[in-house]
């Protein structure tokens, strides 16, 4: 499939979901402004195409609206185990430092319905991120289900 014939395919599903979008085409991103009423915040929701890659992805958080003494290392150790025991959230950086939430998709698997678990992955993690973590901080519970059972074997 044709990054063009994706690109399509992306904006189907948007429209599919009602949701407003602006596609650049020139980079093959989609920004899709999105409002949470879980937490009161706007934030951009991105979708890239890339090869064979559709990336969706949103800042949780920039660098500058972290507390100024937060232990940022203890924080990334702190996302690391959340990606490991949050179901399709995973966070990551970017160059800058700001916390993002991202979720990818072969073009082969690209359907509508993990497109749109997708999707919610990534909003789900930027509200979890403002209710659960940024509030909590540095005493944040993390479940440890998945690091449980990982010992098992």
């Amino acid at each position: 499939m044709s990054e063009a014939e994706v690109a399509q395919k992306v904006k189907e599903f948007l429209e599919q979901m009602d949701l407003k979008f602006e596609h650049i085409e020139d980079k093959n991103v989609f920004v899709v402004p999105f409002f949470s009423e879980k937490t009161g915040k706007h934030f951009n929701v991105i979708i890239t195409i890339k090869d064979d890659w559709v990336t969706t992805a949103a800042i949780a958080v920039s660098r500058e609206e972290l507390p100024r003494d937060i232990d940022e290392k203890e924080l990334y150790r702190l996302l690391l185990l959340m990606t490991f025991e949050l179901n399709e959230v995973t966070f990551g950086l970017t160059h800058k430092g700001d916390v993002v939430v991202h979720a990818e998709s072969h073009v082969k698997a690209l359907s509508f319905e993990n497109f749109r678990v997708e999707f919610g992955s990534v909003v789900f993690g930027v509200e979890f991120f403002h209710r659960e973590i940024l509030p909590n901080y540095p005493r944040v519970k993390v479940p440890d289900y998945y690091s449980k059972l990982i010992y098992l074997a």
